[in-house]
Formats: C-alpha cells, structure tokens, sequence
C-alpha cells in the first residue's frame, strides 16, 4: 500500500510520531539553537548548540536567570551590556511572560562574545513553558556591518573633495544655506570669504600638475589647522576655496585671514634642491544681510574678492558696496571655474 504523501498541516493537536521524530533529528544537526524552559523558567531541555553557546552541560538545573547572570558576571557566552544585569532579567522578563494574550511570541537577535549572531524567536505556550529557538545569521550580520560602512564611507566621500580632503562644495554651500535659514532674527551675522591661490597656473606651468595637487593639499591641510574650529573650510574646485564663519563679523574674519596670508609655510617636497614655493592668496568678504540669500551674499563676497584680485593680490577685502561704484562680479562661485 502506497504512503501518503499529501501535506499535513501541523498544528497543537498533531499527532503524528514520523513529525515530532524529524523535527528532534533537525535540531540535533546543525547550528540551530533549541531550548525549552518550563512555566518556573527551567531549562528542561535544549540541543548540542544551545548548551554549547551557553556553555552548559546535560543534567546540570538552571534557570533563564542563572544563565544571564552568570554569562553577565564572566563575560563569556551571551553578550550583556547592562550596568545591573538582574535589572536586565527582570526586563526580560517582563517581556517574555507579561502580556500573554497580545504577544505570545516574539522575535530578537542574541549576540554572542564570540562575534556570533542568532536571530531568535520565543514562543510562550498556555501551560507557561516557553520553546526558544534561533538561527545562526552570523553572515548576514557581518554582511550588515560591511553594507553600513560602505554606506559611511559614500555619504563622507560625497561631502569630501578628494584632493584636498576638506569639504566640497556640494556640502560646503548646502551647509551655508542651513546655516542662513536657520538664523533668527537680530542674530549675529553670518560671514563668507572667498579666496583662491595666487599665480596658481604659474605653479602648475613651471613645476607640473603634480606640485599644483601638492600646493593646494599643503594649503588646505594648512588652513584647517589654522583656522578657528568655528569656520567652516571647503573647495568648491580648482584654486578656489569658500569659507563659513556663522556669528562673526567682516572685520573679524579679515583679520583672521590677514594672520593666515603671512603665516602660509612654503613648500619645498618633491622640488629640486634649494627650491621652495611661496603661497599667498587673494580673498574677498561678505557679511549677510537679514533676508538675505546665499547667492547673493556669495556674489558680494565674489566682488570683495575681485577687487583685491584688481589691487594686487595678495589681500583681503571686505565687500562696502561696490555695486555702486560700477564693480561687477567677474566669476560666479556656481558652478565653478578655475582663476588664473
């Protein structure tokens, strides 16, 4: 007589020896996690890997509690963070017995000392016994952590110019706008500089490309050190640089850059003997206004930095105006282009 092979739903009241038989050879193989408390939270019976996760042994008496606190006392088996494990017990335990009708079960991960990972599930039966099993997702974790660091490094590279390593300006002017319209009224004002490498093209003319990258990588790394940690220091591209200084006035940041331009040390690396590159930089300032957006205040900065291009270089100046006085911005910040 042929078996029956027709799908039997498995249920409370399944009576069938062939079932409750492959479902103890299961859990018996593997690295599976199956462990049965009764309704006082004795461990009555568990498999291979649930005694060895927990370093216990067949025939020893413990219960959900003994075995938390002792894994939170020596440090090994599961990983307990708690300051007061017996107030991490009696949470679990809240959790685990309290609320029957609406939560007969529930799902976690465990942790373990020795960086493996479990994705368990409790299920609380009518008598009070609880049936906790829990499956090995140890690659799918460090999978997780390789995703998410992945993810890190994304969001930092997008805000970070690649050369020079400080701020690009995607993030440098999205930070300026939230800093504008986040000031309230009567607050100090928010100042903007922009400058850029004097004879930059002489540099990469004379001495190539590569001392060009190493001039502006010394600069930027200069200026970060330098500079008040209140300000923010970004490139928006080419020799050209935009720096933030929220509750500061014009006439401060002027004399921070005025420090700046005849402190910049000269660069001598990778450059024939007894030659060095001296650095100086032209720059020009603007200090908002209330209402005021971030192009133009950026555009009045762009004026400040065209006419201390016009004086020479060299120099920092404060936008006063100038519009009035017939100066047009010669380069807009956005988008970009390289000053010669």
């Amino acid at each position: 007589m042929e078996a029956h092979r027709e799908i039997i739903c498995v249920d409370a009241a399944s009576d069938r020896p062939a079932l409750f038989t492959a479902l103890l050879h299961a859990f018996s193989r593997g690295g599976a996690l199956l462990g049965v408390y009764d309704e006082n939270d004795y461990l009555r019976y568990a498999n291979e890997s649930f005694l060895r996760m927990f370093e216990l042994e067949a025939g020893q008496a413990v219960t959900f509690s003994d075995i938390i606190i002792n894994a939170a006392h020596s440090g090994r088996t599961v990983r307990i963070e708690a300051s007061d494990p017996w107030a991490f017990v009696a949470d679990a335990q809240s959790r685990r017995r309290s609320h029957v009708r609406d939560a007969p079960q529930r799902s976690f991960p465990v942790d373990f000392v020795n960086d493996q990972w479990f994705w368990c599930t409790e299920t609380l039966l009518p008598n009070g016994w609880i049936v906790l099993t829990g499956a090995d997702i140890t690659s799918l974790k460090r999978t997780e952590r390789l995703l998410s660091a992945q993810r890190d490094d994304a969001l930092r590279l997008s805000a970070v110019d690649e050369l020079t390593g400080v701020h690009n300006r995607r993030f440098t002017t999205a930070w300026l706008d939230s800093v504008l319209l986040d000031r309230p009224l009567g607050s100090s004002p928010v100042s903007v500089a922009l400058l850029d490498l004097d004879h930059f093209k002489s540099i990469n003319d004379t001495f190539g490309h590569e001392t060009g990258d190493i001039a502006l990588r010394h600069f930027a790394q200069y200026c970060v050190a330098s500079l008040p940690s209140r300000c923010l220091f970004g490139r928006p591209g080419g020799e050209e640089f935009l720096l933030v200084f929220p509750d500061t006035g014009s006439q401060e940041v002027k004399s921070v850059l005025d420090g700046l331009l005849g402190s910049i040390p000269p660069i001598s690396s990778r450059l024939p003997a007894q030659v060095t590159i001296s650095l100086s930089f032209s720059a020009g300032i603007a200090e908002s206004r209330a209402g005021e957006s971030r192009n133009d205040l950026l555009a009045r900065a762009d004026r400040a930095f065209y006419l201390a291009k016009s004086c020479g270089r060299s120099r920092v100046e404060i936008d006063r105006k100038l519009t009035a006085e017939g100066i047009r911005p010669h380069i807009r910040l956005m988008p970009c282009c390289r000053r010669k």
